[in-house]
């Protein structure tokens, strides 16, 4: 028995001198924001295209409800809506303001979204140009200021946070996107954060 308290007292004496001992440690490399970034909308592209995937060719028309798009309306307007706002609140080109161009986008988005591989084809080329524009971009580049043209308000914000608001959009259909999977008594692909 005294052997044994011996041994856990030494045990207890040299974990606890190793803990509070003043060990050097090696300086971690900071950051990248730009390398997180682009890690990030990565794994949203693949997890994103998971989803697209996972929807048989046959089932894109379906629509969960009346009132709310189809999946693949979900899909064609995720990835059609994402390279609108790229190019408004980043790339600084107007809203337009011709109602017969959202027309146009509805009937796109239709049109687009009865195809799996249509759909696929315009997320893949959305999050591309995502990318490529974030690359090209600098830390005075992401500070620049846009102003959100149809909010009555005409709030303004950092391109940085337009990259995040696009995030968020994608976000937002994507999760209406898994509603119509699981409906059809698909599995869903399992979430990830990258």
């Amino acid at each position: 028995m005294k052997k044994s308290f011996f041994n856990l007292a030494l045990g207890i004496l040299i974990v606890g001198s190793l803990a509070f001992s003043n060990v050097e440690k090696k300086p971690t490399p900071v950051d990248n924001p730009v390398d997180n970034y682009l890690s990030e909308i990565n794994g949203v592209k693949a997890y994103t295209l998971e989803i697209a995937e996972a929807m048989p060719a046959d089932k894109y028309t379906f629509r969960p409800h009346d009132s709310v798009r189809s999946f693949g309306e979900q899909m064609a307007h995720l990835g059609m809506s994402s390279k609108f706002l790229l190019d408004m609140f980043i790339n600084g080109e107007p809203m337009p303001t011709d109602p017969e161009v959202f027309a146009n986008i509805g009937r796109m988005e239709k049109e687009i979204g009865a195809s799996k591989e249509a759909c696929i084809k315009v997320i893949t080329e959305a999050f591309d140009a995502l990318t490529a524009t974030y690359k090209s971009m600098n830390a005075e580049n992401l500070d620049d200021t846009f102003v959100i043209p149809f909010d009555p308000k005409q709030p303004s914000f950092s391109k940085e946070k337009g990259f995040q608001f696009i995030y968020e959009h994608i976000a937002h259909h994507r999760g209406q996107a898994l509603v119509s999977l699981r409906m059809q008594g698909i599995k869903a692909p399992p979430y990830r954060l990258y």
